[in-house]
């Protein structure tokens, strides 16, 4: 029932004059003002806004011209429009707060000027200003009201079914997206498993390229015979994917080769459908190959790709299959009906013979080998964005059940004192909520999960050195703001950065406190632990980019375990069982390979320099023949001919490797030839990684070329560099230190040893010869040594002479060695 205050209210408006207000509170909390004043007079209600999604009591206020509480449609005239100026004022505003009303230009874009047509137009400025002038004066006087209180309760209410129904159903749209999420995560998961299994399963021996030609009959799509092709298996080069056959094909209009594998490019952790490239792919993950087929006189690129169901490949289906022939490098065209249908036969035979071979299980587990540590890496990061999707999308289904309990509680009958007494927690959360106002029901209580008191004590420590790490960060990051505002001159850049630091800092210490303040009682002690420690590193580092000394260590203190005795016999009991697995495990690798930790490390890295360098060698078998047949060192160049004893070698090969260092070829007569350095390096590698060589010095070349063509170069150019062999630049020969083994270290020592015997001037009468392992009698031999070298220098120079010739003979004087031989005591002479 509408209620009007007793008499009408006069208000001062500067710039307008005295106004006459008379009040009236409708239904829903709406107030209708009617107003009355020098130029100006109609009706204004206005309605508090209680919106979808915002606030539980409305915050902002509505005003609406003219009288009515029924919606009206736009351009409908409503009842005692204000009329300002003679001009008719229609529609409404939107929400404005009526505690910080704007100075201008808040009227609406639907506040226009009504017409007879009622088309609208806009207001003008002397209407506006006025109008505006009136609104704002109306929002102050409903903002002094006591009962604002109960306004907003009374439109709350009015709308709280409606908005806890949308409520409901935003709540469960998020329950069906979170069942989404979880069966994504199910799959994922299960994924990880599958692709760990296919990691740990022991590879299967595929078998070598059979050369034996056979012979395959091709049919087209109608099932008639197109011809017979013959086969042959050719050995995979080095890079081509795991799993790949190689076919090389010459038959009816058909040459060339091709390159089946499997379906590489799903997301199932074992690659199904077949995938055949034209030719013979030059690198692993590029769109070229050489050797392609030339089927009807036409070169064909590209490739088929099947990515369903291999039952489904017949000699007939599919019966068509893509075909495009090679126009240049980057650019290709449709291939002529009958090329197409003679290829798709083709296709078809080699994919079924792919699927025939007795090791087909073997090429598919290789393909599955080499695709699953990208895939796994792949599905574990979707992993991780489908937990962190589903805490989203549960905290946000939990707020919005929350919000639709308050609005039920609205329309509940209001609680007694004695209810909120007994369990305050409910009123609590309310208020804290920005909801608990004069008159307004609290909440109903919901049941929650208890934790134990010391559990709870113990989780509250964690949460506020969380909090205090955050105010913490928050003054260092204000400290740097202002010494950024106040900087002049050239610190200025310096400050601002600083500044941007301190804040990064600052929002790094709010996001991990925060993800402890929501996981505390739902995540282990350590993973708390660890969102604490996190934070309290954000707020150093923001202290230090404000340059200010760090005083996190205290907080460091607060949640640090104890250190108990008992602790420390743990962590002295697993650093013994750390050091006796590390010995343990040091012994079984010395015995199986023979060689120590560093060497190991030193072969795995040479080996990786050796799979990265010896394909851009570009070499052939024969090159490495001629290589290994140099380092003999019995090859020689005579009469325009390379020989190695009575066998002619290679004299091209040669002087390639010659031009481009790996080989030296010697002075007149003899002109020997020999490794240089970098061709022992080379030679070393190509042990270590055979299959970077090419079969051919054809094949050789070609790889040569493709890597020696670029855009806008003639192919002349591009022949004469690919007749050159690329050489090993020095950085590279740094890293391929060769590993020393274990006997290889014995021997050093036991020729270092003797090379220091030998230095310190060979052997002493009654004193053992010095061993490699024994440096405790080394060092009693070198002590005996110096004594006799001084007892020799006290002895005349002809005594001294007539001693070495007896020790060493008359050789010993010719090479001058008197300073470095030791005689003979003349207790014991020589023998010689």
């Amino acid at each position: 029932m509408p209620t009007s205050s007793p008499r009408p209210r006069t208000v001062d408006v500067p710039g307008i004059g005295t106004l006459t207000v008379h009040d009236t509170v409708l239904p829903h909390g709406r107030v209708r003002f009617k107003v009355t004043g020098p130029h100006i007079k109609g009706t204004f209600i206005l309605i508090p806004e209680a919106q979808r999604g915002g606030s539980i009591l409305p915050t902002t206020v509505q005003v609406q011209y003219g009288d009515g509480l029924e919606p009206q449609t736009y351009y409908t005239p409503r009842p005692d429009e204000p009329v300002v100026y003679r001009v008719g004022v229609h529609g409404h505003t939107d929400g404005l707060d009526p505690y910080a009303v704007p100075t201008h230009h808040f009227l609406g874009r639907y506040a226009i000027a009504s017409g007879r047509s009622f088309l609208g137009e806009r207001l003008p400025d002397g209407a506006r200003q006025r109008t505006e002038e009136v609104v704002r004066c109306l929002l102050r006087l409903w903002g002094e009201r006591d009962d604002a209180d109960r306004l907003k309760l009374a439109a709350a209410t009015a709308r709280a079914d409606e908005h806890a129904r949308h409520e409901d159903q935003r709540a469960e749209h998020l329950d069906a997206e979170i069942e989404k999420v979880q069966a994504q995560r199910v799959a994922a998961r299960r994924t990880v498993n599958q692709l760990t299994g296919i990691l740990r399963r022991r590879p299967t021996a595929v078998l070598p390229a059979d050369p034996t030609p056979a012979r395959v009959p091709f049919f087209d799509r109608h099932g008639q015979q197109m011809g017979v092709l013959t086969v042959q298996e050719t050995p995979a080069p080095a890079g081509t994917r795991p799993g790949s056959v190689i076919y090389t094909v010459a038959g009816s209009r058909v040459a060339g080769s091709f390159t089946v594998e499997r379906y590489r490019y799903g997301s199932t952790p074992w690659p199904e459908g077949i995938h055949a490239t034209y030719g013979i792919p030059t690198s692993r993950y590029g769109h070229e190959a050489r050797d392609e087929p030339v089927i009807n006189t036409v070169r064909l690129s590209g490739g088929w790709s099947s990515s369903g169901d291999t039952a489904r490949i017949t000699h007939t289906t599919p019966d068509r299959l893509p075909t495009q022939i090679r126009l240049s490098r980057t650019t290709s065209c449709s291939a002529p009906e009958a090329t197409e249908r003679r290829a798709s036969g083709v296709l078809r035979a080699l994919a079924l013979r792919y699927l025939a071979r007795p090791d087909a299980e073997a090429l598919h587990l290789a393909a599955a080998k080499d695709r699953a540590p990208g895939l796994l890496t792949a599905t574990r990061s979707k992993l991780k964005e489908l937990r962190e999707q589903q805490r989203k999308l549960t905290r946000q289904a939990a707020a919005h059940r929350a919000r639709a309990a308050q609005y039920r509680e609205l329309l509940a009958p209001p609680r007694t004192l004695p209810d909120i007494q007994s369990d305050p927690s409910g009123a609590l959360s309310w208020e804290d909520e920005g909801g608990a106002v004069a008159g307004v029901p609290a909440p109903r209580p919901v049941p929650v999960t208890t934790v134990a008191p010391e559990l709870a004590e113990a989780l509250q420590v964690f949460v506020d050195v969380a909090e205090r790490a955050v105010r913490l960060a928050s003054t260092a990051a204000d400290a740097a703001e202002r010494a950024a505002a106040r900087s002049r001159g050239r610190d200025t850049a310096k400050r601002d950065e600083a500044m941007w630091a301190a804040h990064y800092a600052f929002k790094e210490t709010q996001k991990y406190a925060k993800w402890a303040e929501e996981d505390a009682g739902t995540v282990t002690a350590s993973t708390l632990r660890n969102y604490v420690n996190s934070a309290i590193d954000a707020a150093e580092r923001a202290q230090l980019a404000a340059g200010k000394s760090s005083t996190t260590a205290e907080l460091r203190d607060l949640i640090a375990e104890p250190w108990t005795q008992a602790r420390a016999d743990e962590e002295a009991r697993r650093e013994q069982e750390r050091r006796e697995w590390e010995a343990q495990y040091e012994a079984e690798e010395r015995e199986r390979t023979g060689l120590d930790a560093d060497n190991r490390i030193r072969l795995i890295i040479v080996r990786d320099v050796a799979a990265e360098q010896v394909p851009n060698l570009g070499w052939s078998q024969g090159m490495v023949s001629v290589m290994k047949q140099a380092a003999t060192g019995q090859m020689y160049y005579r009469d325009g001919s390379v020989w190695n004893g009575r066998r002619r070698v290679s004299r091209e090969r040669t002087l390639m490797l010659a031009r481009a260092g790996f080989v030296s070829i010697g002075p007149k007569p003899d002109r020997r030839i020999g490794v240089t350095p970098m061709g022992d390096t080379a030679l070393y590698l190509v042990g270590l990684h055979p299959d970077g060589i090419h079969p051919d010095d054809k094949a050789a070349y070609e790889a040569r070329y493709v890597v020696a063509r670029r855009l806008r170069r003639n192919k002349e150019d591009t022949k004469t560099l690919a007749r050159q062999l690329p050489r090993i630049d020095q950085w590279t020969q740094r890293r391929c230190a060769r590993p020393v083994t274990l006997v290889e270290q014995d021997r050093q020592a036991a020729e270092l040893a003797e090379q220091t015997w030998a230095d310190e001037g060979g052997a002493i009468p009654d004193v053992d010869r010095p061993q490699a392992a024994g440096r405790r009698a080394e060092s009693a031999v070198g002590a005996g040594r110096i004594a006799a070298k001084e007892n020799d220098l006290r002895r005349p120079a002809a005594a001294r002479r007539d001693a070495v010739l007896r020790y060493r003979g008359p050789e010993a004087m010719e090479l001058g060695g008197l300073a470095r031989l030791r005689p003979w005591s003349r207790a014991e002479p020589s023998a010689a």
